[in-house]
């Protein structure tokens, strides 16, 4: 049996799989690119050369269920998605990807029988932060401002009734700014993590965006703990979605951070106000998962400052 990570060649994939492979599973990675994606810049070519590569669309229903079929799937990660760039230019598109692609991982975790499925939600689901009071939990009202947080609250309500109709286990993670050595793609995330990580790791100038914003920073580490627990979880889970996240910590608050790490770094940060939420309950997570963020923004800024110091073999700080 083996688990079936959809989206395999995804940022938080690779960390997942790399964890799974340490623990000695059979892992097969369903995307569309399946030769240069983050997988390959995360994981040692040994443990590249131990993944099945599928090489399919999240659209493509048979062809997924095929891939279960061949591999007899038992669990499935979903991470697959259009995000908030493609859903805003091209609304069409991320509601086909991230709501059609979810029901068709849902379909055939039900045709297959599969175990679970643990699945990227966000906390796109959720509204301004002015608009709640103190740290919203998971049944707090939806209230997302974009085409994506609006495809991932669908999401929850069809986990919920596949999970009510049909018996389909799943558990969704709602996660915030992941940051991290290997993201690729994403909007202000991706430009957080370049220009105030990445770049100061290798001494480059940087220029970060969205000083003002309040951002929820969650490690990849982390992330990866929160899908690793979901799917080590025994029994049916008693909730369908759970909070995640890490440190909440305006910009350029951050962007001193990282100053203090690397002295000499060069940061100009902008100003701008970000209208996301970034303070919210984790309790759920942490009660039934035992889900327990290990990075504080700090000590996530060093790790990833020295993993991207590894890669071009310059010496840790």
């Amino acid at each position: 049996m083996s688990t079936l990570i959809v989206g395999g060649g995804s940022f938080i994939g690779a960390y997942v799989m790399r964890d799974l492979l340490r623990r000695g599973e059979l892992v097969v990675a369903y995307d569309r690119d399946v030769r240069d994606n983050a997988v390959h810049r995360i994981l040692k070519p040994e443990e590249v050369s131990r993944i099945a590569f599928v090489q399919g669309d999240v659209l493509d229903f048979i062809g997924l269920l095929q891939a279960a079929r061949q591999h007899d799937a038992r669990d499935i990660v979903h991470l697959a998605a259009a995000l908030i760039p493609t859903c805003e230019a091209e609304p069409a598109l991320g509601v086909r990807v991230n709501v059609d692609g979810f029901n068709h991982v849902l379909e055939v975790a039900r045709t297959v029988a599969a175990r679970r499925v643990v699945w990227a939600s966000s906390i796109a689901v959720y509204g301004p932060q002015a608009s709640y009071a103190g740290e919203p939990d998971e049944d707090a009202p939806h209230r997302p401002t974009t085409v994506y947080g609006a495809c991932k609250s669908i999401n929850e309500y069809m986990a919920d009734h596949y999970f009510r109709a049909f018996g389909v286990d799943s558990i969704g993670l709602r996660f915030t700014v992941v940051y991290g050595p290997g993201r690729m793609r994403g909007a202000l995330a991706y430009r957080l993590g370049r220009e105030l990580i990445e770049k100061p790791a290798y001494g480059e100038p940087a220029r970060v965006p969205a000083g003002d914003a309040l951002v929820n920073w969650q490690h990849v580490e982390d992330a990866a703990q929160a899908v690793l627990l979901s799917l080590r979880l025994l029994a049916p889970a008693h909730s369908r979605v759970f909070n995640t996240g890490g440190d909440a910590l305006r910009v350029r608050d951050a962007a001193a951070v990282v100053k203090q790490l690397l002295p000499t770094a060069i940061i100009e940060v902008e100003s701008g106000q970000g209208e996301g939420i970034a303070r919210l309950s984790i309790e759920r997570a942490q009660r039934e998962l035992g889900y327990a963020p290990r990075y504080d923004f700090a000590t996530g800024a060093r790790a990833s400052i020295n993993e991207y110091r590894r890669w071009r073999a310059l010496p840790p700080i």
